[in-house]
């Protein structure tokens, strides 16, 4: 077979890539490293809060919806409005969060086990807004957050680029053996730079193509009104007034919020939900005010997993009940490009899938740069010697 046509514009586009490369290589090596320290992110802060887990040998029962509640307003004091995180196992502690705190406490006594997100979620925060915008604040943050969204599209540049420049000029199989695998007899640091790079890049190209794309939508309005108008449907706008004006007042007939969760946990059963693994409960902001749960069967992550419930806070009655298929396309979709991202719309695997690509976005940083080094800066030293 001979030569492909197109690939006559390889000189063309290798000097783009290279220069690309040159210029955002350090700052998407920054955004693979914390990308493979995120990639087990849940995992790791569900593991830490495990520790926290009390032994109760059946001598006391749970505390109450009620009781938890009157826990949350003694550990937030002037707030209202509370999430609470039940988890289904054995004296696993209850999360308590608020607008300006959390605390984990004991399920059984109401025991404040530790303030604040603790050390290994702090961790994972800040690696995240690093990952993001090198966790710069104040009036550095916008010129940082573009300089990370610019390099996503740069690599995004690369990646498409890179996998043009990758194809062989002519299609036998011993050609694309060489760039599909590992050459052990490669004679020199050069030889095995450029023979990693192909490799990296061949078994890359998806991953690293759906983390890129994915990644523009968190960055550019434009890319997020993007995957709303391919469902004929507008960005919605998000309510952010949140619950300033304080609690409602108290309805008469109300339910106690323990009737409430015992009326959820019902709903969870009766629909394939059983063996949840976590609630978070928002309970009502007053006596007979709407309540609201959101059930999980998985430590989270996996909108097809777990659904939203609202229930009248003097009836029980269901108010809303939603599964991620209940929702518009346009939020489906989003929320499907929010865990594509990280791989989690996949479970385990696919968070392995992605922090495998982001290590392997290292190393093609790394041969890339070194390729580069070789190519542009050594002859210039020679030359000085001669």
């Amino acid at each position: 077979m001979g030569q492909l046509p197109t690939l006559r514009l390889k000189p063309f586009i290798f000097w783009p890539h290279l220069a690309v490369g040159v210029l955002a290589g350090l700052v998407i090596l920054m955004m693979s490293v914390t990308g493979v320290l995120l990639t087990y992110e849940r995992q790791m802060i569900e593991w830490a809060e495990q520790s926290y887990s009390v032994s109760n040998d059946g001598k006391q029962s749970p505390l109450t919806a009620d009781d938890l509640l009157e826990i949350s307003r003694r550990v937030g004091p002037g707030e209202h409005h509370f999430w609470i995180r039940l988890v289904n196992r054995p004296g696993a502690p209850v999360t308590i969060s608020a607008e300006d705190s959390v605390v984990l406490v004991n399920p059984y006594t109401g025991e404040v086990l530790r303030e604040g997100a603790g050390s290994t979620a702090e961790f994972f925060h800040f690696v995240e807004d690093l990952h993001r915008w090198f966790a710069a604040e104040g009036d550095g943050f916008d010129v940082a957050n573009a300089i990370t969204a610019y390099s996503n599209l740069l690599f995004l540049f690369m990646i498409v680029t890179g996998i043009y420049l990758w194809l062989p000029r002519v299609w036998r199989w011993p050609v694309l053996k060489a760039s599909l695998f590992f050459n052990p007899k490669a004679k020199n640091a050069k030889a095995r730079d450029y023979n990693w790079h192909h490799v990296f890049s061949a078994w890359t190209f998806v991953p690293l193509l759906i983390i890129c794309l994915t990644a523009a939508v968190f960055y550019f309005p434009w890319a997020n009104s993007a995957v709303y108008a391919a469902f004929g449907e507008e960005v919605p706008v998000r309510d952010e007034a949140g619950h300033d004006e304080g609690p409602p007042a108290p309805i008469e007939g109300a339910m106690s919020q323990q009737a409430l969760l015992d009326v959820a946990l019902q709903h969870a059963a009766a629909n394939g939900a059983n063996d949840w693994y976590s609630i978070w409960m928002e309970p009502s902001e007053a006596p007979g005010a709407v309540a609201d749960y959101y059930i999980d069967r998985t430590i989270g992550h996996r909108p097809v997993m777990a659904y939203e419930l609202t229930l009248d806070g003097t009836s029980g009655e269901v108010v809303r009940y939603m599964w991620g298929g209940d929702y518009s396309p346009g939020d489906q979709a989003r929320d499907v490009v929010r865990f594509l991202h990280t791989g989690e719309v996949f479970g385990l695997v696919g968070q392995t899938i992605a922090g495998l690509a982001s290590l392997a976005a290292c190393l093609l940083v790394y041969t890339g740069l070194a390729l580069a080094w070789r190519r542009l800066v050594q002859p210039l030293f020679k030359r000085s010697k001669t």
